[in-house]
This record gives structure tokens, sequence and C-alpha cells, in this order.
């Protein structure tokens, strides 16, 4: 049955509302909708006529505006662009330059250059107060086959560096030898001052104070080597023993990373090296001593050649014949090591003091030095081998009883 109102007349359905906007603006939009349309016929709505405006108000841009437009963004682009570039100069860093001469039967010679670590330092000049140390050119020859290897020392090359700089009257006791940015770099130490060798000068760079940063005492630094732009230079890599063999210091276990432009930061290698030993069969209280220490950018790959390697803990006597003839590799993260075994251990009181690599080898050959230090004489051995440990040069002695410790290709 049909309801009805009052007067017994059927109900009249109503009729459709001709309002077209809403009594307010829509939640959505600014726009009014109808009364009875949905959010997303709303936003619909909104959306055309947005898009309306911008394709009219393109239309109206003329060609002169557009090509304001359009030279503003290549001129934002090109900014942009020399930006980059200058950046990238800024921070580049000038590759090695090292001497070569090709030889008809397919033999190359490269040029050396060895630096002194005179203990106790040399004095030069007793009233002036200066300390020098002793630099010694060399060639190393490397068959075609890379398998054969000559090195002579040129008579007569000595020269000496000079410096004022000194820590309770030692100074220019210069450890290892680097090439960085252009620069031959040497490190003091005794004061903790890296030196730019230029010639018979030597320039002071960087000083370098020991373990994290915060102390006034001078980095005793004993190797060098270049990595992804920039200085890494190490201690001995272990604890500082006073002649009972109690710890009395680990800031020899801390590093030092320098940029280009001369800012140093401070690292703590104290797992690094903890790590390392246990994995080579040295662990507490057994140690090793680093002072030959290199990167290679070809194998990715850290090479270190222990100066000192013991089972048992430290003797001052007995720590001079504890040579090693270890070469522990590890890659870029420090995680893993290997150990290979270079020759056989003839004469445990010589060890390892530098090395680098023979150039265009792949960083499979290297050169080291070697040195013997029994009470207060002291001498220098250089030696050849391969990344598996083959040995090519034997141990050979260096003229007079300098003590040499730092190479480097030049």
């Amino acid at each position: 049955m049909k309801r009805t109102h009052n007067d017994g007349l059927p109900a009249e359905r109503p009729k459709p509302s001709s309002r077209t906007c809403l009594a307010a603006p829509c939640s959505v939009c600014s726009f009014g909708a109808p009364a009875n349309a949905s959010a997303a016929r709303c936003l619909a709505q909104w959306w055309t006529k947005w898009l309306v405006f911008v394709v009219g108000t393109i239309a109206r841009i003329d060609d002169q505006t557009f090509w304001r437009f359009d030279k503003s963004i290549s001129i934002f682009r090109i900014n942009n662009v020399k930006n980059v570039k200058n950046n990238i100069v800024k921070n580049k860093i000038i590759p090695r330059n090292i001497t070569m001469e090709r030889h008809v039967n397919g033999s190359v010679t490269y040029h050396l250059l060895a630096i002194t670590d005179i203990d106790r330092g040399e004095k030069e000049d007793v009233k002036k107060w200066t300390w020098r140390a002793i630099t010694r050119r060399g060639r190393l020859t490397l068959s075609a086959d890379k398998k054969t290897v000559n090195v002579e020392w040129i008579k007569g090359s000595d020269r000496n560096l000079t410096s004022g700089f000194n820590h309770k009257g030692r100074g220019m006791e210069l450890s290892d030898l680097s090439e960085f940015n252009g620069h031959l770099l040497a490190p003091d130490d005794k004061t903790g001052m890296l030196y730019e060798i230029k010639g018979e000068k030597a320039i002071p760079w960087v000083f370098l104070n020991s373990g994290p940063g915060n102390t006034t005492e001078g980095m005793k630094i004993e190797w060098l080597t270049v990595k992804d732009g920039k200085v890494y230079a190490g201690g001995h890599g272990c604890e500082l023993w006073n002649k009972t063999g109690h710890v009395i210091s680990e800031n020899q276990m801390w590093i030092k990373v320098i940029s280009k432009g001369g800012q140093v930061r401070s690292k703590n290698w104290r797992n690094v090296y903890r790590r390392m030993r246990k994995a080579a069969g040295y662990g507490t209280p057994g140690y090793l001593k680093h002072e030959a220490v290199q990167w290679s950018p070809i194998q990715r790959m850290w090479y270190f050649l222990p100066r000192r390697a013991s089972t048992t803990r430290f003797n001052a006597k007995e720590d001079e014949r504890k040579g090693a003839n270890l070469l522990i590799l590890a890659k870029s993260n420090l995680k893993q090591f290997f150990v290979v075994r270079i020759g056989k251990l003839e004469h445990p009181e010589r060890g390892f003091s530098a090395l680098d690599f023979i150039p265009n080898t792949d960083d499979k050959l290297m050169i080291a030095l070697k040195t013997e230090e029994m009470g207060r004489a002291t001498k220098s051995y250089f030696t050849v081998f391969s990344l598996n440990g083959t040995v090519l040069l034997p141990d050979q002695k260096l003229d007079d009883h300098y003590k040499f410790e730092g190479i480097c290709f030049v």
C-alpha cells in the first residue's frame, strides 16, 4: 500500500536540487562541487581546471621568454659541470713519476733512492745544532722474463740532508721514503716530523704526535704508504714495554691518515694488529713489530713485513735476534690475514725495515731493506723476492755501516 499524506493523496518523490554547488567550498579543493559528488570526482574536476590553467599559461609564453628560461637552465648546467671539474682537479693526486730505461735485450732499469735512520742522530754542526741523514742513489735492473735482478748503488751519490729539529738531542732519524702527490716524504721517528725531501733539503710538512692525537710526544713513525689518495703513517704496531717486559703504553698501535692538504686523522689499529699476530701464530704474550708496510693499489691488498716476530714475552736482549721471514697479506678491510714465508730464515739477527714494489710487475715483485742491530753496531742489507715467497736476490750488504731504513723507486 502506498503511503499517503493526511489528505489521502500519494506522496510525490522530491525533485532533484537545482543547487550546483555546496553552500561551503569542498573540503578537498577550493572550488565548488555538486552536493552529491564524491571526493574522487571532486579531485578529477580540480585537476582538470588546473591543467587548463597551466596549458593556457604556457601558451601565452612568447619565444623570447622561453629562450631566456632555456638559457638560464643551460648556464646552470655549465656552471655545475665547471664546479664538478674544479672539485676533481682540486682533489686529484699527482701520480708517481718513476724513471726507467729500456734496453735492447728487453730488460728494464729503474732508479732507486735509499735513506738513513742513524740512531742517536748524527750531529752535523755542534754549534749550529743541526742533524743529518744521508740519501744514496741506486739502479735496479730487471730481466725481460722478470726472473733475474741486479742492483747497483752509485758511488759518490751520497747526499746529506740537514735539519735543526730534534728531541732531546736526537733528530733526522728518517725511517722510510714514500712519494705522494709529486712530493718525496720521509718521517723522523724521533721527533714525529714528516719531511718533504727536495734535493738536499728536508722541509717540515706535518707534525704527528703519538697515540690518539692528544699527546705532546712526537710519534715514532716507522712506515709510510699511500692508499686512496691519503698517506698512512704507522709505528711498530705493538705495545711498548719496559726492560722487565711490562706494558707501559699502547700508543704505537695508533696510525695516522693524512690528506693532501695536511689534515691528520688518528685511527686505532689495536684490534687490527692483534688479529694479525694471532692469525700469524704470534698471539699474546708474543708480538710482531712492523717497519715495512705497503698498500698495493693493484692487488688491493696490504703487505706487512714484520721486523720482529716472537712467540714469547718481550725481552730487550733476545729481541735483537727475533727477525722474521714473514710476508703477511690482508684485504682492504683488514679482517683476514694470509701468511707467506719468504725463503728460509737463515739470519734471525736481520729484520725487514722497508719495502717498495718493483714497477710494472703488478706488485708481485718487491725490493726490501733489512737491518741488523747487535748492540750499537748496525748493518743494512737489501733483497728481492716475489709475492709467493720466492727469493730472486738473496741478502746483499750495503757499503759502510749506515743504517738505511727507507727505500723508494724515483
